[in-house]
C-alpha cells in the first residue's frame, strides 16, 4: 500500500473532523494499552523510538507487556509532565520499574526515511487525536496546544516537505519536553545513555524482520508469537536503501544529515 501523496494528504487533513472510522480505528488502537514494553518475569525492556516500527513492536509484544504506563498522552508523575508510548533511556531511569540488570531492546531506523514518515505521521495525528479520549481536561487541552503548533508549521510550509524541515528548529530534535507531539528525535535516545550504549540490543527498521528474530533470542522469548505488522503504509525500503529520500532536495538532505549526524554515526548510516 502506498503512502498518499501531499496532495491527497492535504484532502484528509481538511477532513479531519469527519473522518468517523479512522478516529474508531485509533481508539481501539489507543484504549487500555500501555507504553515501553517491560516484562517482570524475562526481565526485558523494549523501548518504542518513533517512527522505527513501534507499533508492530506492540502488536506483536502485548501479552509479555506488564508496563502501567499508556500509550497514548498521560501525565506521569516520577517524569513531571506528560508523555506517551515513546518513553526514552532517560525516561525509563527515573522510573520506579527501571532495573538496571534487565536486558534492553530498541529498533532504530535511517534519518531521511524517519522524518519523512514523521511528516506524514504529525499530520495523521491531526486527524486523530483531537476526538481521541484524554485522562483529563488539561492533559487535553495542553496536547491541543501542541498540535496547534505542529498545525501552523505545515500550513506555514505549505504541506510541502521541504519547506517543513527548514522550518524545524534544532531544539524541536534534540529538546524531548518541548512538544510531545513531535517526538522526533535521534533515534540514540532509545540506544544511549550520554555516550555510553545503553541497549544490549538494536535492531534496523531496514531488516525488521531477521533482527525481530533475533531479538527474540537475545531477550529470551521462545514461545510461539503472532507476526502481525502495523502501519503497512510505512513500510521500510528494501535493505542499503533509502525509501524517501528522492524526494528531497539537497538543501533538506544536508540539513537533516546535520540534525541527525550522530545516529548516521553511530549505526552505520551512510549520507545520502
Amino acid at each position: 500500500m502506498n503512502l498518499p501523496d501531499v496532495a491527497e494528504l492535504r484532502l484528509l487533513f481538511a477532513g479531519a473532523y469527519i473522518s468517523g472510522m479512522i478516529i474508531f480505528v485509533c481508539l481501539l488502537n489507543h484504549s487500555k494499552v500501555s507504553a515501553v514494553i517491560i516484562h517482570h518475569q524475562k526481565k526485558f525492556v523494549v523501548f518504542q523510538a518513533w517512527k522505527s516500527a513501534s507499533s508492530t513492536l506492540y502488536r506483536r509484544l502485548e501479552k509479555f507487556n506488564d508496563s502501567p504506563y499508556s500509550r497514548f498522552y498521560d501525565f506521569n508523575p516520577y517524569l513531571q509532565r506528560i508523555v506517551h508510548q515513546h518513553m526514552t533511556v532517560a525516561d525509563l531511569k527515573a522510573l520506579p520499574e527501571y532495573r538496571p540488570d534487565d536486558r534492553f531492546a530498541a529498533f532504530v531506523r535511517n534519518p531521511y526515511d524517519r522524518v519523512y514518515s514523521g511528516f506524514i505521521q504529525i499530520q495523521r495525528d491531526l486527524q486523530q487525536q483531537p476526538a481521541m479520549p484524554f485522562p483529563a481536561d488539561w492533559i487535553r487541552e495542553h496536547v491541543m496546544g501542541q498540535l496547534a503548533l505542529n498545525a501552523k508549521r505545515l500550513q506555514d510550509a505549505a504541506f510541502d516537505f521541504d519547506a517543513w524541515v527548514g522550518l524545524l528548529k534544532a531544539a524541536d530534535i534534540y529538546e524531548t519536553g518541548l512538544n510531545s507531539s513531535l517526538p522526533l528525535h535521534p533515534a540514540h535516545y532509545w540506544t544511549h545513555d550520554g555516550e555510553k550504549v545503553f541497549t544490549g540490543f538494536i535492531g534496523k527498521v531496514e531488516h525488521f524482520e531477521a533482527d525481530f528474530r533475533r531479538m527474540l533470542e537475545y531477550l529470551g522469548i521462545d514461545e510461539e508469537i503472532g507476526m502481525a505488522n502495523e502501519n503497512l503504509s510505512d513500510s521500510p525500503a528494501p535493505e542499503n536503501t533509502y525509501r524517501y529520500v528522492h524526494l528531497m532536495s539537497a538543501a533538506t538532505i544536508d540539513r537533516i544529515n546535520m540534525l541527525f549526524e550522530k545516529d548516521f554515526q553511530l549505526f552505520d548510516y551512510p549520507f545520502a
